[in-house]
């Protein structure tokens, strides 16, 4: 063992940004979308829709179709009004054939009309799948450097509240909008052939509705946005209670933690509650003007009939027309909100796809073998580049098979100390190397294939009991998993479970006791037969009876591998072969049990205050 040790201390320590740290985001983005940022998320959707273009191809086919269907309705009533009641004749023939043909082309319309629905939502939500799908491996993929500046319930939200977003506006909002386009151009196109002067006439209040539905979009896009962060942050704070019920009951903070959920679900509420009252309102003041526009065309219109300019027929046609012009105005108010709304969604998913993810080196090595020997050279370390250093200038080398204990108070730098060798975290200057290999280059899959870790919390997954040690090798065989199982001291409880290792063991392991937990969790490494086994307080939390156990499973797990120890238990700090002592980010004392003491430096001050009977 070779060490550099360093005398001075620091009092320094890592700074956390607590429960509430907020994930990255962009500051334009914190107002809704503007409209460069809106135009770069509908150009990375249309890239991201390609592989679905042949079926949304068929599908605008058919949203044609089911867009004009309607339209023939309004060529109905001349037929009929001047072409059947008007001719002194009253061919009765005529009216079949209309009536026959209206049938017809509504037929048509409504097969299409299911067609385009189908294939659009069908594309829609595989898109959504595809995106569900990236969005999860992206976060498995995502360096903790990035990750821990996330709340959990920001990828919740994410998952659920935007994607419920894009699904709205992709499945429902945008075929419907696009057919309801459809019937739009197609009336007008029909109204100026009609008469071309009342059209330009209801033109007149085109744009005033332009403006208002424009207005109403920027403003629900903006709300939208600010809603999305609220219901992210109800999700947080639902997440984080949730999994600390334990604690919230130990301390009594029942009553705090109400307290806190319902400011969260007021913000969110007021939050939301602005997004319905500005949709409520576009509806009605576009309704309105829309109002003003057919009483002025009804009035103008019959001057034309008096006039002598248009039948009756071709009357009622263009009032039929505008009907179909005026309805999808209405609704494309709610339309351009729901798709508005799908791009704040899209946004806020495409923010996680862009982080960057987990890779290895162009010319990264895979050693066949792996010894263990581990070498730390001048490593500094913060946790944020502008925040302070949690290590400062640690070097020392570690032999493969050897046995360290880091020790030392809190927020020393030890557990930053083993998150730096599966690369968890890069350092900022210095290097780490496995067998003579620097970390960065060495091969990600083959670094971190030769690690385990026991956490001082085990976290077990919803499954079974051989499911969660299975985790360490999954092409493990059922008899491999009960011989690490024995290995762990664990079988002693798995087979008195009702269903042995088949037995369920709850979300989280929480059907287990802590020290079973543990033992399935050393099971899981005992399975893996790592090079590397790191363990990080694995005892600190056991009954004795448990410890005993857990400390009889180590002796056979830890020989001939090499083990970093975060440890304040004096057995298992006796079994190392060197104890590191750790203060503000500097080794200041290595050396074994009895060299520390006899030396009468800090670790012998810890030793006697913590350890002394």
């Amino acid at each position: 063992m070779i060490v550099t040790v360093h005398g001075n201390r620091s009092d320094e320590r890592p700074q956390f940004d607590g429960i509430y740290r907020r994930s990255p985001r962009k500051v334009s983005q914190l107002n809704g979308l503007d409209e460069p940022r809106r135009r770069d998320v509908v150009l990375r959707l249309l890239r991201e829709a390609r592989p679905y273009y042949p079926r949304l191809a068929v599908a605008l086919v058919f949203g044609v179709i089911a867009g004009l269907g309607p339209l023939a309705l309004s060529k109905a009533f001349p037929l009929v009004i001047d072409g059947v009641i008007g001719d002194p004749r009253h061919p009765i023939g005529l009216l079949l054939e209309v009536i026959a043909g209206v049938f017809a082309v509504n037929l048509i319309s409504n097969l299409a009309t299911y067609g385009q629905s189908y294939l659009t939502a069908w594309s829609g939500q595989r898109l959504i799948a595809s995106l569900r799908s990236r969005l999860f491996e992206r976060t498995m993929r995502m360096p903790m450097s990035e990750f821990d500046k996330w709340r959990p319930g920001e990828f919740v939200a994410r998952f659920t509240n935007d994607l419920a977003l894009m699904t709205d506006a992709l499945s429902v909002a945008l075929p419907q909008f696009f057919v309801t386009l459809v019937t739009l151009v197609g009336a007008v196109a029909a109204m100026l052939y009609v008469d071309w002067l009342l059209s330009l006439f209801l033109f007149v209040f085109a744009p005033i509705v332009n403006f208002v539905v424009a207005f109403f979009t920027r403003m629900i896009s903006k709300s939208t946005k600010r809603s999305q962060e609220r219901i992210a942050d109800l999700s947080s704070n639902l997440t984080e209670v949730l999994a600390g019920e334990r604690i919230v009951k130990a301390f009594g903070r029942e009553s705090y933690e109400n307290e806190r959920f319902a400011a969260s679900n007021d913000a969110y509420f007021g939050a939301y509650m602005k997004v319905l009252q500005l949709g409520q309102t576009q509806t009605p003041i576009v309704a309105m003007i829309v109002t003003i526009a057919l009483l002025a065309i009804m009035a103008f219109s019959v001057r034309e009939v008096i006039a002598g300019r248009l039948t009756s027929g071709q009357v009622l046609q263009f009032w039929t027309l505008v009907v179909f012009a005026i309805n999808p105005l209405n609704r494309f108010a709610a339309f351009v909100g729901d798709i508005s709304r799908g791009l704040i969604g899209a946004s806020r998913v495409f923010e996680v796809l862009d982080v960057p993810i987990e890779s290895d080196a162009t010319d990264s090595i895979e050693p066949t073998r792996v010894a263990g020997a581990l070498r730390f050279e001048n490593v500094s370390f913060a946790y944020k580049a502008d925040g302070p250093p949690i290590l400062r200038d640690l070097s020392t080398t570690i032999e493969a098979g050897e046995i360290v204990a880091l020790v030392g108070p809190s927020g020393a730098g030890k557990t930053t100390i083993v998150n730096l060798v599966p690369r968890f975290y890069e350092p900022q200057s210095g290097s780490i190397s496995l067998d003579g290999i620097d970390l960065r280059r060495l091969h990600l899959g083959t670094l971190r294939a030769a690690i385990a870790i026991v956490p001082q919390e085990a976290m077990l997954f919803s499954g079974t009991v051989a499911e969660n040690i299975r985790y360490g090798r999954l092409d493990a065989t059922q008899a491999e998993v009960e011989a690490a199982a024995r290995e762990a001291n664990a079988e002693e409880f798995v087979l008195d479970l009702p269903l042995g290792y088949e037995t369920p063991v709850g979300d989280r392991g929480m059907r287990l006791s802590g020290g079973q937990r543990q033992r399935i969790s050393i099971a899981r490494a005992v399975l893996r037969d790592p090079r590397i086994l790191i363990l990080d307080e694995a005892t600190s939390a056991l009954d004795s009876h448990s410890e005993r156990l857990i400390e009889a499973a180590l002796d056979r797990l830890l020989p001939g591998r090499t083990t970093l120890i975060i440890a304040h238990r004096l057995s298992t700090i006796r079994r190392a072969h060197t104890i590191l002592y750790v203060d503000g980010g500097r080794i200041l004392e290595a050396g074994t049990h009895d060299e520390l003491l006899s030396r009468g430096g800090a670790y012998a001050s810890l030793h006697a205050a913590q350890f002394a009977s």
